[in-house]
């Protein structure tokens, strides 16, 4: 290392600014989930051997160790890390355009083919693991898409762009999932039944107490022990969310609704592929690859829960 503080390869010849330690960088990680997407993280140092081109890195949305609330450091190839793009002014997107969305903590390519009112856009997702292929986002999160080869931007930023101020991107995603009042004791919450970003199911629950590093003891709702009281589990409060406003369906769902479907206690996600000829009952696919036949009250509209406001029901296409 150089008295700087900056590793170098070789005789004398340093790593670019966007691999010193501490700065934020995203990557591309290969998990199965995971491809097609770039998620913040912090460069920790360059791992020994000096010489090699892998970085042990910390990952700011994923990996989070349920046990002990922090999240555990990886090993990444250099060809997996890329420097953090500047903040995106919001824009004009076009049928074609390629762009990225930022949805389960990271940001998925893809490319824009539909355009709808109010500045929103359906997204089709390049991943073939991401389903549904289909999203609607508004422009605030979508940026265009950009490729980092040789040390350069494709196509280059604009000035504009590099004179977004940076607090912008270094704001704390977790001061913004939640308002503090909506935590406090006793508090009526779902959470999410995993932590690793896919949220697939929320269960209603109850905030017990806050315990630290962004975490909360809660009390299910609907998840029983042996001796009927509600289950108590530590919490990440990213994994947590108010209870969604109800949104009326006095007559029937339609077909590709992208729905939560009530099942084993939870909302789980889905679509409707198949409404049977009473009106009264559906065929959901649900997120976890399973087709199940619900009826109407055990169904609700999906909604999204970004950046401390709800979304509107995504459709697929």
């Amino acid at each position: 290392m150089s008295q700087k503080g900056k590793y170098t390869i070789g005789l004398g010849i340093e790593d670019p600014p966007h691999l010193q330690p501490g700065s934020r960088v995203e990557i591309k990680p290969r998990g199965f989930g995971y491809r097609g997407a770039w998620f913040s993280a912090i460069i920790i140092k360059r791992d020994t051997p000096i010489y090699s081109n892998h970085f042990v890195v910390k990952f700011t949305d994923l990996y989070l160790d349920k046990n002990t609330g922090a999240r555990p450091l990886k090993k990444m190839s250099i060809v997996f890390i890329r420097p953090q793009p500047s903040p995106q002014p919001p824009r004009k997107f076009k049928i074609g355009d390629n762009a990225d969305a930022y949805h389960m903590n990271g940001w998925w390519e893809g490319v824009i083919v539909v355009e709808l009112q109010d500045d929103n856009y359906v997204f089709l997702f390049h991943s073939e693991y991401q389903w549904p292929k289909c999203l609607v986002f508004g422009v605030s999160q979508l940026r265009l898409h950009r490729t980092w080869f040789g040390g350069y931007w494709m196509p280059p930023e604009l000035e504009s762009e590099l004179d977004v101020e940076e607090v912008q991107r270094e704001e704390d995603p977790t001061k913004i999932t939640m308002e503090m009042e909506e935590l406090s004791e006793g508090a009526l919450v779902e959470v999410a039944n995993d932590e690793d970003g896919f949220n697939r199911a929320w269960f209603a629950a109850i905030i017990v107490k806050p315990v630290g590093n962004n975490r909360y003891m809660i009390q299910y709702e609907t998840v029983q022990t042996e001796d009927d009281t509600g289950l108590g589990k530590e919490m990440d409060i990213l994994q947590i969310r108010p209870c969604p406003p109800d949104i009326p369906v006095p007559d029937q769902f339609e077909m590709l609704d992208q729905v939560e479907a009530l099942y084993k206690g939870g909302w789980w996600k889905g679509v409707i592929i198949n409404v049977h000829s009473d009106d009264s009952k559906y065929q959901v696919y649900l997120a976890t690859h399973e087709e199940m036949e619900f009826k109407h009250s055990d169904l609700r509209l999906h909604q999204d829960w970004v950046h401390g406001k709800w979304s509107k029901p995504s459709p697929v296409i």
